[in-house]
């Protein structure tokens, strides 16, 4: 590949991943507490929101992998899903953030509110974010340059968290919604700005390309029959299995970490040590939001010589170890510190799962003679067993915070010795299990030579 093809493909994966990164980190970080703490939804409709949520997971994330990959339509062009459904999903963000009742309308307003914006929010992240991760397959051919790849990636996750700090002291911890809002209206505005330029260069990169696997000739879409056996060998596969499952809890623990960081350092760390709307709590989101993507960008040649595996188990070992600073946990600074520790743990090895992905992929095709990689098919399956944890993780922690009074704290804003104690050990009960599993599970995943790790066994 010349070196403007390289370009093209590289920036084309910085602005869609900047794009995405933008808007699914507002979402993530303020969705629950927007409803659960400005917009006031009850328990019960918070629940049926979730529950609804995740049944509508198990159907459009397939779905849409299958339309982009195997179903003969115009939705197998990568660029075409960017230019036209990324504007799309750029206003179904902003569906969240305007309420649709008021203090005296009936529970079931807010309710009903989160579950039209989480269906047209999801609907639309799904394809937009199948395409990017199959550009992100297609486009790239070695382990080495899927760490060059990823490496963009992250340095646009990098600028892309930066929102939080900004929407943080704007918004002085969402006491000016207003501000928060208009903030918001801002972000989709650009990000579909980066989704056009997205589309133009990724049409750039794939006509130039001249090492991709997918012929360019159209393949006829498959029969129902020739889907369901092609899903089988797919999830049959035990490396697979390792993949997504591992990936699954991961996105537990990434999702209750982005959904409750706020809350957690409201509940656990004084208001001496970090006010609401300082500078203070500002640069403590920026160190757990941004450093985690400086280190992935800055040892880009760590990850090509240790190779992807080794290193996301050496991060699975540190977050079980850290995970006994909880005898220490009545120092609020040692709280501070542990968070910064759990934070790259989780965020700075999610993005290697997609080298995982795309290593799969390409065995897939190899080992089955397939005329083309299934990158779309591939994402999607994982994406639809690894976003119920985005209904999963919040219910499971909201349900424990319930019990310790968080309802009471919700309208008296008064947190107690009882509360403060439940979201502590949530904290560190998080890495130590689920740490714990994702060790057990990928020590088994028998394809870590694909990403250089056959002289290094772990």
């Amino acid at each position: 590949m010349n070196r403007s093809g390289g370009r093209y493909k590289n920036l084309a994966l910085f602005t869609g991943q900047f794009s995405l990164g933008i808007l699914h980190t507002i979402f993530l970080f303020y969705y629950v507490k927007v409803f659960l703490n400005v917009f006031k939804i009850n328990t019960y409709w918070f629940n049926v929101a979730q529950f609804l949520y995740m049944i509508w997971n198990a159907i459009n994330d397939p779905l849409f992998g299958y339309l982009q990959d195997v179903g003969g339509t115009w939705m197998k062009s990568r660029s075409k899903i960017f230019t036209w459904f990324g504007p799309i999903l750029a206003l179904s963000f902003l569906s969240f953030w305007f309420p649709w009742g008021n203090s005296s309308s009936s529970p079931w307003v807010e309710g009903l509110h989160l579950i039209v914006a989480l269906f047209l929010y999801d609907a639309f992240f799904s394809c937009v974010g199948v395409a990017w991760g199959a550009l992100f397959t297609e486009s790239t051919r070695d382990h080495r340059r899927r760490v060059k790849a990823l490496k963009y990636s992250q340095l646009a996750i990098l600028c892309s968290v930066n929102v939080i700090v900004v929407a943080e002291k704007i918004s002085h911890s969402l006491d000016n919604f207003y501000a928060f809002q208009v903030f918001c209206v801002f972000l989709s505005f650009l990000s579909i700005c980066c989704f056009f330029i997205t589309g133009k260069l990724s049409e750039q990169d794939l006509s130039d390309s001249k090492d991709k696997l997918v012929p360019e000739e159209e393949s006829p879409p498959l029969s129902f029959q020739s889907i369901i056996t092609l899903t089988k060998e797919l999830l049959g596969s035990k490396d697979f299995q390792r993949i997504i499952f591992t990936n699954f809890i991961h996105s537990c623990r990434s999702t209750a970490h982005l959904n409750f960081a706020s809350i957690a350092t409201d509940l656990v760390i004084p208001q001496r040590i970090l006010a609401k709307g300082s500078w203070q709590i500002s640069a403590f989101f920026a160190v757990v939001t941004l450093l985690p993507q400086i280190l992935v960008i800055l040892n880009e040649k760590v990850i090509v010589r240790h190779g992807a595996y080794r290193i996301i188990m050496f991060s699975f070992i540190c977050s079980v170890i850290s995970s006994f600073m909880f005898v220490l946990s009545w120092s609020p600074y040692v709280m501070i510190f542990f968070m910064i520790i759990d934070s790259i743990t989780v965020h700075s090895m999610s993005p290697l799962f997609n080298i995982f992905l795309a290593e799969f992929t390409e065995d897939d095709a190899i080992r089955n003679s397939r005329k083309s990689t299934l990158s779309s098919v591939v994402f999607a399956l994982n994406a639809l067993i690894i976003k119920p944890a985005n209904s999963i993780a919040p219910v499971v922690v909201v349900y424990f915070l319930n019990r310790s009074g968080y309802e009471s704290y919700q309208k008296d804003q008064l947190r107690s010795p009882e509360l403060s104690s439940c979201m502590i050990r949530i904290l560190f009960l998080i890495p130590l299990v689920l740490g714990s599993i994702q060790l057990f599970l990928f020590k088994k995943y028998s394809m870590r030579h694909r990403a250089g790790n056959a002289a290094l066994p772990l």
